[in-house]
Protein backbone atom coordinates (compact mmCIF):
# COMPACT_ATOMS: atom_id res chain seq x y z
CA UNK A 1 0.00 0.00 0.00
CA UNK A 2 1.25 3.45 -0.92
CA UNK A 3 0.29 6.41 1.27
CA UNK A 4 0.22 9.93 -0.14
CA UNK A 5 -1.12 13.39 0.55
CA UNK A 6 -3.04 15.98 -1.40
CA UNK A 7 -1.52 19.45 -1.35
CA UNK A 8 0.55 21.83 -3.47
CA UNK A 9 4.07 20.78 -4.38
CA UNK A 10 5.28 24.13 -3.03
CA UNK A 11 4.00 23.14 0.43
CA UNK A 12 5.89 19.85 0.24
CA UNK A 13 9.10 21.61 -0.69
CA UNK A 14 8.97 23.47 2.62
CA UNK A 15 8.89 20.23 4.66
CA UNK A 16 12.01 19.10 6.47
CA UNK A 17 11.00 15.45 6.37
CA UNK A 18 8.95 13.40 3.89
CA UNK A 19 7.02 10.57 5.53
CA UNK A 20 4.67 9.79 2.62
CA UNK A 21 5.21 7.91 -0.62
CA UNK A 22 3.82 10.27 -3.27
CA UNK A 23 2.04 13.56 -3.83
CA UNK A 24 -1.44 14.12 -5.23
CA UNK A 25 -1.63 17.51 -6.94
CA UNK A 26 -4.46 19.61 -8.42
CA UNK A 27 -5.27 19.44 -12.13
CA UNK A 28 -6.41 23.05 -12.50
CA UNK A 29 -3.62 24.54 -10.39
CA UNK A 30 -0.75 22.28 -11.48
CA UNK A 31 -1.45 21.01 -15.00
CA UNK A 32 -3.02 24.33 -16.08
CA UNK A 33 -5.10 22.79 -18.92
CA UNK A 34 -6.30 26.15 -20.21
CA UNK A 35 -2.99 27.94 -20.10
CA UNK A 36 -0.17 27.85 -22.67
CA UNK A 37 2.39 25.06 -22.57
CA UNK A 38 5.07 27.53 -21.53
CA UNK A 39 3.16 28.40 -18.36
CA UNK A 40 2.86 24.73 -17.48
CA UNK A 41 6.55 24.14 -18.22
CA UNK A 42 7.48 26.84 -15.70
CA UNK A 43 5.46 25.08 -13.00
CA UNK A 44 6.80 21.65 -13.93
CA UNK A 45 10.38 22.90 -13.92
CA UNK A 46 9.95 23.97 -10.29
CA UNK A 47 8.13 20.77 -9.30
CA UNK A 48 10.89 18.54 -10.66
CA UNK A 49 12.94 19.46 -7.58
CA UNK A 50 10.57 17.42 -5.40
CA UNK A 51 12.15 14.40 -3.68
CA UNK A 52 9.02 12.31 -4.36
CA UNK A 53 6.86 11.61 -7.40
CA UNK A 54 3.58 13.32 -8.25
CA UNK A 55 1.49 10.24 -9.02
CA UNK A 56 -2.08 11.58 -8.92
CA UNK A 57 -4.09 14.77 -9.38
CA UNK A 58 -7.62 15.79 -8.45
CA UNK A 59 -10.01 18.70 -9.09
CA UNK A 60 -10.30 17.70 -12.73
CA UNK A 61 -12.83 20.15 -14.20
CA UNK A 62 -13.84 23.71 -13.26
CA UNK A 63 -17.49 24.34 -12.43
CA UNK A 64 -17.87 26.58 -15.50
CA UNK A 65 -17.23 23.62 -17.81
CA UNK A 66 -20.56 21.77 -17.41
CA UNK A 67 -20.94 18.25 -18.73
CA UNK A 68 -24.72 17.90 -18.89
CA UNK A 69 -26.37 19.46 -21.94
CA UNK A 70 -29.99 20.57 -21.71
CA UNK A 71 -32.36 22.18 -24.24
CA UNK A 72 -31.33 25.57 -22.87
CA UNK A 73 -27.67 24.91 -22.05
CA UNK A 74 -25.28 23.25 -24.50
CA UNK A 75 -21.97 21.65 -23.59
CA UNK A 76 -18.95 23.40 -25.05
CA UNK A 77 -17.59 20.22 -26.61
CA UNK A 78 -14.64 21.92 -28.29
CA UNK A 79 -13.43 23.47 -25.04
CA UNK A 80 -14.06 20.24 -23.13
CA UNK A 81 -12.09 18.10 -25.56
CA UNK A 82 -9.21 20.56 -25.65
CA UNK A 83 -9.17 20.76 -21.84
CA UNK A 84 -9.27 17.00 -21.20
CA UNK A 85 -6.70 16.13 -23.85
CA UNK A 86 -4.32 18.82 -22.59
CA UNK A 87 -4.67 17.62 -18.99
CA UNK A 88 -3.99 14.03 -20.02
CA UNK A 89 -0.99 14.93 -22.14
CA UNK A 90 0.56 16.97 -19.35
CA UNK A 91 -0.24 14.27 -16.80
CA UNK A 92 1.76 11.81 -18.86
CA UNK A 93 4.62 14.28 -19.08
CA UNK A 94 4.72 14.62 -15.28
CA UNK A 95 4.28 10.91 -14.58
CA UNK A 96 0.78 11.21 -13.11
CA UNK A 97 -1.03 7.90 -13.38
CA UNK A 98 -4.39 8.75 -11.79
CA UNK A 99 -6.67 11.73 -12.37
CA UNK A 100 -9.58 12.08 -9.96
CA UNK A 101 -12.92 13.11 -11.45
CA UNK A 102 -14.91 14.69 -8.63
CA UNK A 103 -15.88 18.07 -10.08
CA UNK A 104 -19.30 18.24 -8.46
CA UNK A 105 -20.26 21.51 -10.11
CA UNK A 106 -19.30 20.42 -13.61
CA UNK A 107 -21.17 17.14 -13.43
CA UNK A 108 -24.30 18.36 -11.62
CA UNK A 109 -27.71 17.73 -13.13
CA UNK A 110 -29.45 21.09 -13.74
CA UNK A 111 -32.72 21.70 -11.94
CA UNK A 112 -35.66 20.42 -13.94
CA UNK A 113 -33.58 18.13 -16.15
CA UNK A 114 -33.94 14.35 -15.98
CA UNK A 115 -31.45 12.68 -13.65
CA UNK A 116 -31.22 9.51 -15.73
CA UNK A 117 -30.55 11.53 -18.86
CA UNK A 118 -27.79 13.41 -17.05
CA UNK A 119 -26.20 10.14 -15.95
CA UNK A 120 -26.25 8.85 -19.52
CA UNK A 121 -24.37 11.93 -20.65
CA UNK A 122 -21.78 11.51 -17.90
CA UNK A 123 -21.33 7.89 -18.94
CA UNK A 124 -20.77 8.95 -22.54
CA UNK A 125 -18.14 11.47 -21.47
CA UNK A 126 -16.33 8.87 -19.37
CA UNK A 127 -16.33 6.36 -22.21
CA UNK A 128 -14.72 8.93 -24.50
CA UNK A 129 -12.23 10.02 -21.85
CA UNK A 130 -11.21 6.40 -21.33
CA UNK A 131 -10.05 6.21 -24.95
CA UNK A 132 -8.07 9.44 -24.65
CA UNK A 133 -6.61 8.45 -21.26
CA UNK A 134 -5.43 5.14 -22.68
CA UNK A 135 -3.27 7.00 -25.18
CA UNK A 136 -1.34 8.55 -22.27
CA UNK A 137 -1.19 5.70 -19.78
CA UNK A 138 -3.49 7.54 -17.38
CA UNK A 139 -6.56 6.29 -15.51
CA UNK A 140 -9.47 8.60 -14.71
CA UNK A 141 -11.25 7.63 -11.50
CA UNK A 142 -14.81 8.63 -10.68
CA UNK A 143 -15.24 10.02 -7.17
CA UNK A 144 -18.68 9.69 -5.55
CA UNK A 145 -19.29 12.93 -3.65
CA UNK A 146 -21.38 13.78 -0.60
CA UNK A 147 -24.91 15.03 -1.22
CA UNK A 148 -23.93 18.58 -0.26
CA UNK A 149 -21.52 18.83 -3.22
CA UNK A 150 -23.43 17.45 -6.19
CA UNK A 151 -26.63 15.67 -7.20
CA UNK A 152 -25.15 12.97 -9.44
CA UNK A 153 -23.21 9.87 -8.33
CA UNK A 154 -23.12 10.35 -4.59
CA UNK A 155 -22.59 6.85 -3.22
CA UNK A 156 -19.98 4.19 -3.90
CA UNK A 157 -22.78 1.90 -5.06
CA UNK A 158 -23.97 4.46 -7.63
CA UNK A 159 -20.44 5.01 -8.82
CA UNK A 160 -19.74 1.30 -8.91
CA UNK A 161 -22.80 0.59 -11.03
CA UNK A 162 -21.78 3.25 -13.55
CA UNK A 163 -18.15 2.12 -13.75
CA UNK A 164 -19.26 -1.50 -14.02
CA UNK A 165 -21.33 -0.66 -17.10
CA UNK A 166 -18.39 1.18 -18.63
CA UNK A 167 -16.02 -1.72 -17.91
CA UNK A 168 -18.44 -4.13 -19.55
CA UNK A 169 -18.41 -1.96 -22.67
CA UNK A 170 -14.61 -2.03 -22.84
CA UNK A 171 -13.67 1.26 -21.15
CA UNK A 172 -10.39 0.13 -19.60
CA UNK A 173 -8.98 3.43 -18.35
CA UNK A 174 -11.84 4.46 -16.07
CA UNK A 175 -11.93 3.37 -12.44
CA UNK A 176 -13.72 4.01 -9.16
CA UNK A 177 -12.60 6.01 -6.13
CA UNK A 178 -13.78 5.64 -2.55
CA UNK A 179 -13.48 8.61 -0.17
CA UNK A 180 -14.02 7.94 3.53
CA UNK A 181 -15.08 11.53 4.19
CA UNK A 182 -17.79 11.52 1.53
CA UNK A 183 -18.94 8.06 2.59
CA UNK A 184 -19.19 9.08 6.25
CA UNK A 185 -20.97 12.32 5.30
CA UNK A 186 -23.53 10.26 3.38
CA UNK A 187 -23.83 7.67 6.20
CA UNK A 188 -22.60 4.92 3.87
CA UNK A 189 -21.61 1.70 5.59
CA UNK A 190 -17.97 0.79 4.86
CA UNK A 191 -19.22 -2.68 3.94
CA UNK A 192 -20.83 -1.20 0.82
CA UNK A 193 -17.32 -1.06 -0.64
CA UNK A 194 -17.09 -4.83 -0.98
CA UNK A 195 -19.30 -5.40 -4.06
CA UNK A 196 -17.26 -2.81 -5.98
CA UNK A 197 -13.78 -3.54 -4.63
CA UNK A 198 -12.52 -4.94 -7.93
CA UNK A 199 -13.28 -1.59 -9.60
CA UNK A 200 -11.44 0.55 -7.03
CA UNK A 201 -8.35 2.31 -8.34
CA UNK A 202 -7.84 5.04 -5.74
CA UNK A 203 -8.85 5.95 -2.17
CA UNK A 204 -9.11 9.25 -0.29
CA UNK A 205 -9.25 9.59 3.49
CA UNK A 206 -9.98 12.36 5.99
CA UNK A 207 -11.68 12.56 9.34
CA UNK A 208 -15.38 13.41 9.22
CA UNK A 209 -15.01 16.19 11.78
CA UNK A 210 -13.82 19.33 9.99
CA UNK A 211 -12.51 17.12 7.18
CA UNK A 212 -9.38 17.08 9.28
CA UNK A 213 -6.17 15.14 8.85
CA UNK A 214 -6.00 11.72 10.53
CA UNK A 215 -5.06 12.10 14.17
CA UNK A 216 -6.72 15.45 14.79
CA UNK A 217 -9.91 14.04 16.35
CA UNK A 218 -8.99 10.41 16.94
CA UNK A 219 -11.31 8.91 14.34
CA UNK A 220 -10.65 5.33 13.24
CA UNK A 221 -10.44 4.24 9.61
CA UNK A 222 -10.25 0.55 10.49
CA UNK A 223 -13.81 -0.31 9.32
CA UNK A 224 -13.00 1.15 5.90
CA UNK A 225 -9.58 -0.50 5.83
CA UNK A 226 -11.08 -3.86 6.74
CA UNK A 227 -13.48 -3.67 3.81
CA UNK A 228 -10.69 -2.53 1.46
CA UNK A 229 -8.38 -5.34 2.53
CA UNK A 230 -11.05 -8.01 2.22
CA UNK A 231 -11.73 -6.66 -1.25
CA UNK A 232 -8.06 -7.02 -2.16
CA UNK A 233 -7.27 -3.31 -2.50
CA UNK A 234 -3.50 -2.63 -2.53
CA UNK A 235 -2.95 0.55 -4.54
CA UNK A 236 -2.80 4.20 -3.41
CA UNK A 237 -4.38 5.92 -0.43
CA UNK A 238 -4.27 9.73 -0.32
CA UNK A 239 -5.07 12.03 2.56
CA UNK A 240 -7.43 14.63 1.09
CA UNK A 241 -8.19 16.88 4.01
CA UNK A 242 -8.14 20.45 5.24
CA UNK A 243 -4.59 20.92 6.44
CA UNK A 244 -4.39 23.55 9.16
CA UNK A 245 -0.61 23.34 9.40
CA UNK A 246 0.85 20.71 7.12
CA UNK A 247 4.26 20.49 8.76
CA UNK A 248 2.73 19.87 12.19
CA UNK A 249 0.10 17.35 11.07
CA UNK A 250 1.40 15.27 8.18
CA UNK A 251 3.84 12.91 9.93
CA UNK A 252 1.27 11.98 12.57
CA UNK A 253 -1.42 11.51 9.92
CA UNK A 254 0.72 9.16 7.84
CA UNK A 255 1.89 7.23 10.91
CA UNK A 256 -1.72 6.71 12.02
CA UNK A 257 -2.78 5.47 8.60
CA UNK A 258 0.13 3.04 8.38
CA UNK A 259 -0.55 1.72 11.88
CA UNK A 260 -4.28 1.33 11.33
CA UNK A 261 -3.75 -0.36 7.97
CA UNK A 262 -1.21 -2.80 9.42
CA UNK A 263 -3.18 -3.55 12.57
CA UNK A 264 -6.31 -4.17 10.53
CA UNK A 265 -4.37 -6.53 8.29
CA UNK A 266 -2.98 -8.41 11.28
CA UNK A 267 -6.49 -9.10 12.61
CA UNK A 268 -7.71 -10.61 9.36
Amino acid sequence: MRFGINTSFTEVMALQHISFDYLEEHVQRFLLPEQPQAAFEDVWRAARKLPIAIEAANSFLPADLPLVATPTRPVDTARLERYVKTALRRAEQVGIRVIVFGSGGARACPKGYGHDAALRQLEEHLAQWSEWAGEHGVEIVLEPLRYAETNTVNTVSEGGALISRLAASGASHIGLLADTYHMASNAEDPETLLPWAALLSHVHVAELTERAAPGQHGESFRPFFSALQRGGYQQRLSIECTWKRLSAEVDLAIAILREQWESTSNRM
